[in-house]
């Protein structure tokens, strides 16, 4: 591959050998080239005293360098698959790109986190073993938690948006409720949860529509601390709030749909 060329949309990287693959992490991208690398290397670490077998999945809807930066990953045998959706292709948003990578995840149980290291490769394991050990079916991060802190977020007018979201999110979708943060984009859950489930996500808060459609139980939640952003600029923007409203709304409906009981909550 010649510098500056973008791979071709497709699955590329072969699997790795080593154990069976136990853990997918999905991770969407957009415009992230300087993050990657660290991403990958913070992962490794992080995983380097269990003995899960593992895959790092980019999404990747980048105009940038992205793509070529996983392909050299790829390049050095790291155990690492590109998806590169190109203009014209990025269905969804975000939340496509996640829906994407869970038809492309080999392992039992996968993690979405973003790329800007906002999420803390580190924090990983503490939401995989729940799973792993069949205590939880779904394993969500909290900034919100004693042992999380939102301080990534811009200033003291984003994290209060972000709480007044919060509340809102479960004031109208109770199946919420036991997420300590709803609006999460870093999560584990088992990959059968979704089998027979037809998702619909918009925009990049895929984990409220994971919760509605699915009803996992038990649910846990792990806390976190919602780093500054590595480098790049965040994909928050105006746009994007008017599309999780809209989400949101549809979610409520969906939500509904649902009599009291039925279908139960799917166990771990």
């Amino acid at each position: 591959m010649t510098a500056g060329e973008v791979p071709a949309a497709g699955d590329v990287g072969a699997e790795a050998p080593g154990p069976p693959c136990v853990l997918s992490v999905i991770v969407p991208t957009r415009n992230e080239a300087p993050n990657v690398e660290l991403l990958e290397q913070r992962l490794s670490a992080a995983l380097a005293g269990t003995s899960w077998g593992w895959e790092l999945i980019f999404v990747d809807d980048s105009d940038d360098s992205t793509p070529q930066v996983v392909q050299g990953l790829i390049n050095a045998g790291r155990p690492v698959r590109l998806l590169h959706r190109g203009k014209g292709a990025r269905h969804g948003g975000l939340g496509g790109a996640v829906q994407e990578g869970f038809k492309l995840a080999r392992g039992t149980v996968m993690v979405v986190m973003d790329a800007d290291l906002q999420h803390p490769p580190e924090v990983v394991p503490a939401l995989v073993s729940p799973v792993l050990s069949g205590q939880a079916s779904l394993v969500a991060g909290s900034r919100y938690s004693w042992a999380g802190a939102d301080a990534g977020l811009a200033g003291p007018g984003r994290q209060l948006l972000s709480r007044t979201c919060r509340a809102v999110v479960h004031l109208v979708l109770p199946v919420s409720r036991p997420l300590e943060d709803p609006m999460s984009g870093l999560f584990a859950l088992r990959r059968s949860l979704l089998e027979g489930e037809v998702l619909e996500p918009k925009g990049y808060k895929i984990l409220l529509e994971v919760t509605v459609r699915t009803r996992p139980a038990p649910v846990r939640n792990v806390g976190f601390d919602f780093a500054p952003r590595h480098a790049g600029s965040s994909k928050a923007t105006l746009r994007e709030g008017l599309v999780f409203l809209g989400h949101l709304s549809r979610l409520m409906v969906v939500n509904g749909r649902q009599r009291p009981g039925a279908p139960s909550p799917r166990s771990a």
